[in-house]
């Protein structure tokens, strides 16, 4: 998609990878002890559901007029934690949660006055906004979910 699309048509895009993954962390994903470096199934999911409620955190504070979400460690650091956090959750437990996360990350997103405002700043100095934050939603969760994939084989 093109830098000019709808938050609505974002949205959309979004919203069918996430089904498209959580589909398959149900089914085929549930069973599999594929790993990509050192992440498998359980570790993916685990970090999707932090940015999806970090996100989600940020779409509401800056829709209601606050600020923007700041992260002061880098993303690896973020994810490590996040992994860590979720320690002792299964997987059937994560993705009932990112269910519950997703459709409250869709009311927050579509709730902005402006999809293009900055939601959060990183330590690496990217600004991600609400269009941006859809965008990457789709393409990271479509990445991760296709090297879990080709990591399982036939």
């Amino acid at each position: 998609m093109a830098e000019s699309e709808t938050i609505d048509q974002l949205i959309d895009l979004a919203n069918q990878v996430v089904q498209k993954t959580l589909q398959y962390f149900e089914g085929p994903g549930a069973q599999s002890s594929a790993r990509v470096d050192r992440w498998g199934v359980w570790e993916v999911a685990a970090h999707m559901l932090f940015w999806h409620r970090a996100t989600t955190e940020a779409a509401l504070a800056v829709g209601q007029g606050g600020p923007a979400l700041y992260h002061t460690i880098s993303v690896d650091a973020i994810n490590e934690d996040a992994v860590g956090k979720t320690a002792g959750s299964t997987l059937a437990d994560i993705v009932a949660q990112l269910k519950q996360s997703h459709q409250e990350l869709i009311k927050a997103i579509r709730a902005l006055p402006n999809p293009d405002a900055v939601l959060m700043y990183r330590a690496d100095g990217s600004a991600p906004t609400g269009k941006d934050r859809m965008r990457t939603i789709a393409r990271h969760w479509t990445g991760h979910l296709e090297a879990l994939q080709a990591a399982a084989g036939p």
